[in-house]
């Protein structure tokens, strides 16, 4: 069984549209273009914050370049990474305060 998907993002006026179907994409694209006007800037490499990089199997979804923008906006693009944020090692929770009721605060 064939199986046709259309993905249609608007955001605003910014629109990306994919398929695993070319012919079904331009007679979506033909559709629009009778209702709206539209610009077809060509194979997508970055919308709204995600960078879309093509593969042998598809493609891959990224928001790599959206974090070092924050980081750099933040001034901290010379910091060192980790593989986790979490503790590595063994934490001393001897001196942590135990809540009666963990929801209040």
């Amino acid at each position: 069984m064939n199986h046709d998907l259309c993905y249609l993002l608007v955001y605003i006026y910014d629109i990306s549209l994919t398929s695993n179907n070319s012919t079904l994409i331009q007679r979506l694209i033909t559709l629009l273009s009778l209702e709206f006007k539209l610009h077809d800037l060509g194979n997508a490499y970055y919308f709204l914050g995600v960078e879309v990089i093509p593969t042998s199997i598809g493609l891959m979804l990224s928001q790599h370049k959206y974090v070092l923008d924050i980081f750099c906006r933040a001034g901290m693009s010379s910091c060192k990474h980790v593989d986790t944020p979490a503790f590595v090692s063994k934490v001393d929770l001897s001196s942590c305060v135990i809540f009666s009721d963990p929801t209040c605060f």
